[in-house]
């Protein structure tokens, strides 16, 4: 039996099984009880969930992100702190700096700490820059910061060179929680070329989140929580690859 065949194999019995009772909650509720019921022990490995195969679960095809994998800049040493003591701002719950925007290669954003940010593909010299410029006198104050493709590949690699789209619902009765899945798409065949050019088209955002840890050996250090590439749920399936539905 494939690795494919074996997950399909998982899905169609947790199909068959109807409304689950479940103990998880929030917006992972669908993913992790899956994961729970084939066996999965949860964790932040950067490789893909089950045998090459990424998951996703949704509860219906909307225009929502979903994150295909999370990778900080590869260039220059300590981006992340330098991102967030130049451009960040103060959040009132820390009194220190934090930077939180979504970025598109299509057009610039407008950042509340007067920075307007924009990803910008240079595909001879095979990198995607992070542009910041100043609203205010329109300069260019950063254009050297970047993603190598390489390391965009080793990631599209480990992580999402097969999708797996879970759809189910979910349900509370007599204050429990149920969940049943109707449906699943497998998305194969992700190029790195397809994920260069939806960065060019604005289709795949790059969401940077970045704060400071607020407890324990690392309080006051910069704690990266996800530089998460991101798209909707409807654009990789239509754009990306070969589907097939069970």
């Amino acid at each position: 039996m494939t690795n494919k065949e074996e997950l399909i194999a998982h899905f169609e019995r947790v199909k068959e099984m109807g409304w689950i009772e479940t103990k998880r909650h929030g917006d992972q509720c669908l993913g992790n009880t899956f994961e729970d019921l084939i066996g999965k022990k949860e964790d932040n490995k950067s490789e893909a969930d089950f045998k090459g195969f990424e998951l996703k679960a949704h509860r219906t095809v909307t225009k929502s992100l979903v994150s295909l994998f999370s990778k900080a800049p590869s260039y220059p040493k300590r981006v992340n702190t330098y991102l967030r003591e130049k451009y960040g701002v103060v959040e009132d719950a820390y009194a220190v700096r934090v930077l939180n925007t979504m970025v598109s290669g299509a057009k610039e954003n407008t950042h509340r700490g007067g920075h307007g940010f924009r990803l910008v593909v240079d595909r001879e010299k095979q990198r995607i820059y992070l542009q910041i410029r100043d609203l205010q006198t329109n300069e260019v104050l950063d254009e050297e910061i970047y993603w190598t493709f390489s390391v965009l590949a080793k990631a599209l690699d480990k992580k999402i060179k097969k999708i797996a789209v879970l759809y189910g619902d979910e349900k509370v009765e007599r204050g429990k929680r149920f969940v049943r899945y109707t449906g699943m798409k497998i998305l194969e065949g992700v190029s790195l070329e397809q994920l260069i050019t939806s960065v060019e088209k604005g289709e795949l955002l790059i969401d940077i989140r970045i704060g400071v840890y607020a407890s324990g050996k690392k309080m006051g250090k910069t704690h990266d929580h996800g530089t998460a590439f991101r798209i909707q749920l409807s654009n990789l399936l239509s754009t990306y690859g070969t589907v097939s539905e069970y």
